[in-house]
């Protein structure tokens, strides 16, 4: 079955959160486990997919190292965003989606 535009739960919209992982050529931590650990800490709070899914709320970029290449060539205009480059970020992509998730838009 094809994911909804958005779920609810308990009347609140749950946001969609796009997701482009960088091409892993150099990373320096598991990229995806790192998704998988917001998941678990934020609950069904947000619905994690593809960057390419059409009516995503923000975009998290995941980046295995500091050359950042996921986020090249992207319009920071275009959506909320947040850039990853390392186990590091984990708790300030936590803080950032909870905020976003508090801002409501």
């Amino acid at each position: 079955m094809a994911y909804l535009s958005f779920k609810l739960r308990m009347g609140k919209r749950i946001k969609k959160i796009g997701v482009k992982y960088c091409g892993g050529c150099n990373p320096t931590y598991e990229r995806v486990e790192m998704i998988q650990r917001v998941q678990f800490r934020l609950g069904d709070q947000f619905l994690f997919q593809q960057q390419g899914e059409q009516g995503v709320d923000a975009l998290i970029f995941i980046n295995g190292c500091q050359r950042a290449c996921a986020f090249q060539n992207f319009d920071q205009k275009e959506t909320f965003n947040y850039s990853i480059t390392g186990e590091n970020d984990f708790e300030a992509l936590v803080d950032w989606l909870i905020h976003l998730n508090k801002k409501g838009n």
